[in-house]
């Protein structure tokens, strides 16, 4: 029970690292579509902000520090590293990000953050929901 609520909170939280960074767009973990989509997000999300042009260098530069340190990190792991892992190093940077990208931010951009994130987070479960679906038919 107590590897299910880690695995649900892990999972939670990949679902909010959709949103701040691309770090699941690896090579073999789906292929340009995924990368282009993160990509296509993350934008999105500068946009909502309405970022500074130094705050949008400053937002590049976390997320482009925080997947090169979690990437380092997962190529550390054995190949045959558990997902369980996987997840808490993913979840680990996301948390740092998340930090330093809420530090560049003012209160309104805060706030529009934190509501794209519990969006982000409705639809990761949304996504799980139906997947549970499909497999139980």
């Amino acid at each position: 029970m107590k590897n299910v609520k880690k695995m649900i909170a892990l999972i939670f939280c990949l679902g909010a690292l959709a949103i701040s960074q691309p770090l699941l767009a690896q090579p073999g973990s789906g292929g340009q579509g995924n990368r282009e989509e993160m990509k296509k997000r993350s934008e999105e999300l500068k946009a909502k902000l309405k970022l500074s042009p130094e705050q949008g260098a400053m937002y590049d530069k976390i997320i482009a520090q925080n997947r090169e340190e979690a990437k380092t990190q997962m190529m550390a792991l054995p190949e045959d590293a558990s997902r369980l892992e996987k997840a808490e190093i993913m979840k680990k940077s996301m948390e740092k990000a998340d930090g330093e990208i809420l530090e560049i931010l003012d209160g309104e951009q805060q706030k529009i953050y934190k509501e794209e994130k519990e969006k982000m987070k409705a639809e990761m479960k949304a996504k799980r929901d139906q997947r549970k679906g499909k497999g139980k038919k």
